[in-house]
């Protein structure tokens, strides 16, 4: 073999070395991905549910009609979906239902619960939702 047929020998498996690490790899990279939008949106449920809390406080009990209301920095929209106010964020829709703030994932049938009164945090997925069951095993909560 000359050195040009070695060099490009070298190459090629240079480029399935490279191509096999990052098959490996990316699957871990996408779950560690997701159990971070995960925990943020946990923190931003958590931070939502105290600032209902207080709302609620200083207006006889009863809850804000808009997330604006409460003077937090907000980065995603708010809309109204299916009559309900939702702040529509990249991973995580978020809206209150029966005392409790949501965190619904916008792919995977995940949702994080935050009970605007006690401050508990839960996680919740589908019976058949491996992903949603990996990524509330990693919660802790």
């Amino acid at each position: 073999m000359n050195r040009q047929g070695m060099a490009h020998g070298i190459v090629f498996v240079l480029i399935i070395i490279v191509g096999f690490g990052f098959a490996l790899g990316w699957p871990q990279y996408a779950k560690h991905k997701e159990i971070t939008h995960a925990k943020e949106a946990l923190e931003m449920a958590r931070r939502l549910a105290q600032a209902q809390k207080d709302y609620a406080a200083e207006h006889d009990g009863r809850y804000a009609q808009s997330w604006t209301d409460f003077g937090l920095p907000l980065t995603c929209p708010q809309v109204t979906k299916e009559g309900v106010n939702t702040l529509e964020c990249a991973y995580y829709d978020f809206y209150l239902q029966d005392g409790l703030i949501y965190a619904r994932h916008n792919n995977i049938a995940k949702w994080l619960t935050v009970d605007v009164a006690s401050g508990k945090a839960d996680c919740s997925h589908e019976t058949r939702s491996v992903a949603g069951a990996k990524i509330c095993e990693k919660l802790d909560l």
